[in-house]
């Protein structure tokens, strides 16, 4: 038989009980508390240095880019085929060449010039992309077509031509690859040139400045196209009238002096370099 146990005992044990009941019970019900998002501070994102800029050597064409002549090729600006145009295709990555003083090679022959000919002239002017040219085809003087030639845009030298965001040919605001190159395109530029031994033979006596008259009126009428529809346009189309009527006029020995109307309609105009001086 178990001896009974004093009262005191028996109760501290009970309450000893029904502490740890209600300690349990507490572990079970209780929420564990969330912290307050709004103190949290994000940690601040880390800055990408910029990638260094590509060394334009390495892109595609500028390894292959070489020192571009000037030549003759048999393009004439003149639907007779008597004004002769030279040609340079600077490569991707080379600048527009300047013009100027040059050194021509003439491919063909023409005028005073033999082919395989190499002389030092002057180039007037650059040729508008949209102008049309002309070559020989037997004893006739057609279009030459050239539609799948690029062709550089007016007032590029010294920059490279390239494409911009539209795809457009430009020499400014150039799109770019993933891999930091420039989109760099070949082109085709055409320029006019001012070589008396030509200039000699095409006029013939005192046709000399005959011959660049019709230079300068093809040059307006060029120009006046370019234009469209615009007042300046109308002016520079009528300009271009008068003058062919006043070279066919003058006949294959004149010097055509009766330059007075055009003159007048042209002063403190912008006019094609080839008709300055007249």
């Amino acid at each position: 038989m178990i001896p009974a146990r004093p009262l005191p005992v028996r109760s501290a044990l009970v309450l000893s009980a029904l502490a740890a009941l209600v300690s349990v019970s507490a572990c079970k019900e209780k929420t564990p508390e969330i912290p307050d998002a709004s103190g949290l501070v994000a940690p601040a994102p880390t800055e990408t240095a910029p990638a260094p800029l590509t060394d334009f050597s390495q892109c595609v064409g500028c390894q292959l880019t070489a020192q571009q002549t000037w030549t003759f090729q048999g393009i004439f600006r003149d639907d007779a085929c008597t004004d002769p145009l030279v040609q340079q295709a600077p490569s991707a990555c080379a600048p527009v060449p300047a013009l100027g003083a040059a050194s021509v090679t003439y491919v063909e022959d023409v005028g005073g010039r033999k082919a395989g000919e190499v002389a030092n002239v002057e180039l007037t002017e650059q040729i508008a992309p949209t102008a049309a040219r002309y070559r020989k085809s037997g004893t006739k003087c057609v279009r030459a077509d050239e539609s799948a030639v690029d062709l550089t845009p007016v007032g590029c030298a010294g920059e490279k031509v390239c494409r911009d965001a539209s795809g457009a040919l430009a020499c400014a605001n150039c799109r770019t690859f993933p891999n930091g190159c420039p989109d760099f395109e070949e082109s085709r530029i055409y320029a006019a040139v001012n070589d008396p031994a030509i200039k000699k033979v095409a006029g013939g006596g005192g046709g000399g400045n005959l011959a660049r008259l019709r230079q300068c009126c093809n040059a307006l009428a060029a120009e006046a196209k370019r234009l469209g529809s615009s007042p300046e346009a109308g002016m520079l189309s009528s300009a271009a009238a008068q003058c062919t009527a006043l070279v066919t006029a003058a006949g294959p020995n004149g010097n055509a002096p009766e330059l007075g109307a055009i003159r007048t309609a042209l002063a403190g105009r912008n006019v094609p370099a080839i008709c300055a001086g007249f």
